[in-house]
């Protein structure tokens, strides 16, 4: 019994809180539509409004220059937009730039640091390269490694730089610099090749001197000295006196002087 009146008492309960939250629900309901009819109410004043202005304007002709600043001030909206969004996207640019300059910034200490570390091993590269020029022309040439914003600059200098020959004969010498210092630091692939083309206006005299520099570094620090070049292109004087060019030429021969020569079977016309 105690239990029956105990549900009997827990179902009243609940029904009268139904019956609370029904009634609630009811008034907000009649509030909501009250409003939607107080609101339907304004909105036909409004357009009745609206419908009396318009008519004014077309009375008073005033109706086409109505609809003209209408589509004005929807092409100046579209341009507010379009100027709101470059204006983003410029804030964003200035942001990544910001970042940038710090990230340039820790770059360039970075490479400032790593070349003061390398300092000997420029040093090193600084003095062969002058050695090396100095052997090719009276006066020695200068290299010099520096750290710039963009990463670190190799510039090369040789006095009396007046032809392609001149520059030409600084990749030489650049590359006769690299060459031993990889053999030295074990970084070498144990060969350089040249083609004909870096000999291109210089001097036969300068050739000779730079074919038996070659030679003779390749046999001092260990390393092959490539070069192909035409037979009529090789230089006949200039070379020291205990120097033989045929000795350094390879047994090969390339030609398409006679029908059965030429390269793998082709012939060059």
């Amino acid at each position: 019994d105690t239990v029956s009146k105990r549900f009997d008492e827990v179902e009243a309960f609940h029904q009268a809180i139904l019956e609370n939250r029904r009634s609630h629900l009811m008034g907000e309901l009649k509030d909501a539509e009250a409003r939607l009819e107080e609101r339907d109410e304004r909105r036909q004043v409004v357009d009745s409004r609206r419908q009396q202005i318009m008519r004014i304007l077309e009375t008073g002709k005033a109706l086409e220059s109505y609809n003209a600043l209408r589509e004005e001030a929807a092409r100046a909206e579209a341009d507010v937009e379009i100027l709101r969004q470059r204006l983003e996207v410029a804030e964003k640019l200035e942001r990544s730039k910001a970042d940038l300059d710090v990230e340039r910034a820790q770059i360039a200490k970075a490479l400032t640091d790593d070349l003061v570390e390398r300092s000997d091993f420029i040093s090193e590269a600084v003095l062969i390269f002058e050695q090396l020029s100095a052997s090719l022309y009276e006066r020695q040439g200068s290299l010099e490694v520096s750290d710039t914003n963009n990463g670190p600059v190799f510039e090369v200098k040789i006095d009396s730089k007046r032809s392609q020959g001149i520059n030409t004969m600084q990749i030489f010498c650049f590359d006769m610099m690299l060459m031993q210092l990889g053999v030295r630091h074990n970084r070498s692939p144990g060969f350089l090749i040249h083609d004909s083309h870096l000999f291109d206006g210089v001097d036969s005299r300068q050739i000779a001197k730079a074919l038996q520099l070659g030679a003779m570094h390749a046999e001092t620090h260990g390393f092959q000295y490539l070069v192909t070049m035409n037979s009529d292109a090789l230089p006949t004087e200039g070379f020291g006196r205990n120097f033989d060019l045929g000795s350094y030429i390879l047994p090969v021969k390339l030609t398409d002087a006679i029908d059965t020569g030429g390269l793998f079977g082709f012939h060059f016309e």
